[in-house]
């Protein structure tokens, strides 16, 4: 009963306390899912691109679920171009799994940032605990696949992560590994692998760290030309299947691209190629999350993701940094101790005056140039507000002002 209140929580805390069944509402308990796994279909609404053609993926439902209840799907519709009700009923009304309600805009935007999906239809299987670990992401891919039935244990992200570790001789619970996605073909690639090597070196003086390359190359020949400039090892080019299984595994869009993860698989950053290019010899590896970030260019995709506080400040010196530190940590503790939100973290920045800072600013139209200027900037849903002028920033006003966001009661202006 225990962890079945746990999950009912944590159910609640994502999709609300209501899902869509057909036409209907229905509320969410305890009762309402009892399968042994929980997929997450999202569709985007406002795509050309988008087919209600889902046949395949209802024939499974009704397979799978034919004796006894063993998946469980529910579908979030988020906005893409355009949060359409016309679209949305139609792909939701008649479908036999859950929807999350057209009314629960946020949580539709939030569960997508969440669970890093991009602009096409994609079907996640996750495990049925804490709903944090994607099991798959390849969901609508496996569908096709003859020969591999549900649930695809084998073909789960852990299954493969523990393929690619294999390669390496350097298996410890302590080691982390560093999976990196290029190609020969590809400039900014071959510009930062002296980069990564010179951190790769100095990292392992102090910490157990493995890096494997994942080649995106079209020829062996390419790949073995790239490969040999490395010195990890590689994923062998004749394994396409395990190069592409990582590369959807981890959703990586572009290359170069350096995942660090532990030896589960678990992610620990996404961000490596950048954390590198920021920090040269891993001084702070392996970079986990910050309390308080100090806005850079790297960092900016991080507010694509995420609501943050971001206090402005007037200059750019470690002096000022480290007294708007000194003012933001304390309140970024509290909230991450004691307002966890299963739909997302809520992230704290210094923007010091510089031209990222005014980038951000002119991208969210904040025209005035004040500092120091404490805001809240909600790209995902975007919106920014702005506390208001003339309270002295310090650490009770800055937790007032964060308590507003999540009690509702802060005022937003729409980013247009």
């Amino acid at each position: 009963m225990a962890v079945e209140l746990c999950l009912s929580s944590r159910l609640t805390e994502l999709f609300g306390d209501r899902l869509l069944y057909g036409s209907a509402t229905v509320e969410l308990n305890e009762s309402t899912f009892n399968g042994s796994l929980i997929a997450l279909y999202f569709v985007p609404l406002g795509s050309e691109s988008v087919t209600t053609d889902n046949q395949t993926l209802r024939d499974l439902y009704k397979t799978v679920n034919e004796n006894e209840k063993t998946l469980d799907i529910i579908q979030i519709c988020y906005p893409d171009l355009a949060d359409d009700r016309k679209h949305f009923d139609e792909l939701t009304n008649d479908v036999p799994w859950h929807s999350v309600l057209y009314e629960y805009a946020e949580k539709r935007i939030r569960l997508r940032h969440k669970y890093r999906v991009g602009n096409a239809e994609t079907l996640l299987i996750l495990n049925d605990s804490y709903l944090e670990k994607v099991h798959t992401r390849n969901g609508l891919k496996l569908l096709s696949c003859s020969g591999k039935s549900f649930p695809w244990t084998n073909l789960w992200n852990e299954k493969i992560c523990q393929e690619a570790l294999k390669l390496s001789s350097n298996e410890s619970n302590e080691t982390i590994y560093g999976l990196y996605f290029s190609a020969h073909w590809c400039p900014p690639c071959k510009a930062f692998i002296p980069q990564l090597i010179h951190a790769y070196d100095s990292i392992r003086k102090r910490i157990q760290f493995e890096i494997i390359f994942v080649s995106s190359d079209r020829s062996e020949q390419s790949y073995n030309s790239h490969a040999s400039s490395m010195p990890w090892p590689s994923v062998p080019y004749s394994n396409t299947t395990l190069r592409q299984d990582l590369t959807e595994c981890f959703n990586v869009l572009g290359i170069p691209y350096l995942v660090l993860i532990d030896n589960n698989g678990n992610i620990i950053t996404e961000n490596g190629r950048a954390e590198i290019t920021e920090d040269p010899d891993g001084l702070y590896f392996p970079w986990r999350r910050r309390f308080v970030y100090s806005l850079s260019s790297r960092l900016l995709p991080k507010l694509q993701s995420y609501p943050a506080v971001v206090l402005f400040i007037e200059g750019d010196q470690e002096e000022e940094l480290e007294l708007a530190e000194g003012v933001l940590l304390p309140v970024a503790q509290q909230v991450a101790k004691t307002r966890s939100n299963a739909l997302y973290d809520l992230l704290f920045f210094i923007a010091p005056d510089d031209c990222t800072s005014d980038t951000l600013r002119q991208f969210t139209r904040l025209t005035d140039d004040t500092a120091p200027l404490l805001t809240l900037i909600d790209i995902p849903m975007a919106r920014i507000s702005v506390m208001e002028y003339g309270i002295h920033i310090t650490e009770k006003s800055i937790m007032n002002f964060v308590l507003g966001f999540f009690d509702g009661t802060m005022k937003f202006t729409p980013i247009l």
